[in-house]
């Protein structure tokens, strides 16, 4: 805690994060040493893995598409101008980030890669660690009782 009260995160405020673009870059570092392992022929997963990226791209732009109808900040590092907690918030305090969990978990099974499981583990655990935390500090020290409440009734993922 800080002289004000509010929770501080230490050194994960030093460190920016931007979440699709780490996405992104897992994706592809992933891909990569898939590909690596030789010639995979095509099968019936792929379609179960664009069905599965295609429910994360449809819960992360429409999180998205909520919070620019409030007008507030998707910028995990910018100032959240409202409090949101239509559906999906309902369910996840982070449904962008559970997008793009699935997205990155979709295309592994897309491409029935064990290494491309990486890309979400790692997504997870490095979100959860050094963003949302400091997330969390913002919204409680912006919106007070009715975030803690919030934080309480519903779950950080899922």
């Amino acid at each position: 805690m800080d002289e004000t009260g509010a929770r501080t995160t230490g050194a994960t405020d030093a460190i920016r994060i931007h979440p699709p673009l780490l996405a992104g870059i897992l994706l592809v570092v992933t891909l990569i040493l898939h590909l690596i392992g030789g010639n995979h022929p095509v099968r019936l997963h792929q379609i179960a893995g664009l069905l599965v990226v295609a429910l994360g791209a449809g819960i992360c732009c429409y999180a998205a598409a909520l919070f620019a109808a409030c007008d507030t900040t998707k910028i995990p590092y910018g100032e959240p101008s409202r409090f949101v907690s239509q559906m999906p918030y309902t369910f996840t305090r982070n449904p962008m980030y559970l997008g793009l969990t699935t997205i990155l978990f979709g295309f592994a099974v897309f491409f029935g890669s064990a290494v491309m499981l990486l890309a979400p583990i790692v997504f997870v655990v490095v979100i959860d660690r050094l963003v949302i935390p400091r997330e969390e500090d913002t919204m409680e020290r912006l919106f007070g009782q009715q975030y803690i409440d919030y934080r309480q009734r519903v779950r950080r993922w899922l």
